[in-house]
């Protein structure tokens, strides 16, 4: 049986205890967790049942990415303290961190029962939500985020990035502009809301938000792409492949840049500068869009049967290609069309 400690005895324990705790916390907020570790485990063997030093275990734990092993402690609170928010908090997330997403969500929900006002863990909750494609339910959550904190960015970023998953792209730009407004640094979202605009065919807006993303980041490659692919949907064909090498210059072995690039050539009516940029990607690569990019060439010069086994290596790996199928249905058509026809009445090839 444990000796009973007088009140002396009991209040310098409780001071002990106190200042681990306290010093453990602090080293914590400074990432200091393996001094902060130690202190709590200092704290723990002289106070085993003290909530306290148990949340502490469970966050240090958990920020040391030991999820399982923080739950353990978050659990010892709950056992006797179903109620107490902070293990219920901090389970919510070492559940994220453990990959189940379900168990947080419950755990979380539960919390916010208890501190309803908890903006940060109501947009959390959304997060997930929209992570397990539950979007409905994620919508619910970060609008109840912002009935009690209007102006946050997390939760505009939250919801602008579901609104552009759910295709309702209104929502999406009012959402991403609110966040913009409060801090331009999301490059992402920059270039996402880009992405809306030339999506609509409003070039000039979209190139706008790429430009800004440029600003933060002069190499971003979603934003270069979005701006190549912009000066070719306005027919500036030179500047879309004057961006795109630009691209290239950044990530040289980007094989769809390249094989665009010959696209636009070909649209150009600059056969062999398209050629010589299909071949560079052809010598890495069995590219889709490459062989399809080179089979109109093949096809113009009548080189049929080369352009059907071009469109029968797509169809091994990718059968469903229904674009595929027509193209190659109509090239074996050409060609035996060209077989029939007298040698005198074929037309001259294009020069």
């Amino acid at each position: 049986m444990p000796k009973k400690r007088n009140n002396k005895e009991v209040s310098e324990l409780t001071r002990r205890v106190s200042e681990l705790s306290k010093k453990a916390n602090s080293l914590m907020k400074k990432g200091k967790l393996e001094e902060a570790h130690s202190l709590f485990e200092q704290a723990y063997e002289l106070s085993p049942d003290n909530p306290y030093i148990l949340v502490g275990l469970g966050d240090v734990h958990r920020k040391q990415h030991m999820p399982e092993k923080a739950i353990e402690y978050y659990n010892k609170i709950l056992e006797r303290e179903p109620d107490n928010i902070f293990a219920l908090r901090g389970m919510g997330s070492a559940y994220h961190a453990a990959g189940l997403m379900d168990k947080a969500v419950e755990i979380w929900k539960k919390y916010v029962e208890l501190n309803e006002f908890d903006y940060f863990v109501l947009t959390r909750i959304g997060d997930t939500y929209k992570k397990m494609g539950r979007y409905e339910d994620a919508e619910k959550f970060y609008l109840q985020s912002l009935e009690i904190n209007n102006g946050d960015k997390y939760t505009f970023l939250g919801l602008g990035d579901l609104y552009y998953k759910m295709g309702r792209d209104d929502d999406a730009i009012y959402y991403c502009d609110k966040l913009l407004e409060i801090d331009e640094n999301f490059i992402n979202i920059l270039t996402m809301v880009g992405n809306i605009h030339k999506k609509r065919e409003d070039y000039d807006t979209a190139m706008e938000y790429y430009e800004r993303a440029l600003k933060l980041e002069p190499d971003n490659s979603y934003a270069l792409y979005g701006i190549g692919d912009c000066y070719r949907g306005k027919g500036a064909y030179e500047k879309a492949i004057e961006t795109w090498e630009r691209l290239l210059e950044v990530n040289p072995r980007n094989d769809n840049i390249l094989a665009r690039i010959g696209d636009v050539y070909l649209k150009l009516g600059n056969d062999e500068e398209a050629r010589r940029c299909y071949h560079r990607v052809l010598a890495r690569s069995r590219n889709k869009y490459a062989l399809l990019g080179l089979n109109k060439i093949l096809r113009k010069e009548g080189s049929y049967d080369k352009a059907i086994h071009n469109y029968k290596l797509i169809l091994s790996t990718d059968p469903d290609d229904r674009r595929v199928v027509k193209e190659l249905e109509e090239t074996m058509a050409q060609r035996d069309r060209e077989k029939e026809t007298p040698e005198g009445d074929k037309p001259a090839p294009d020069k």
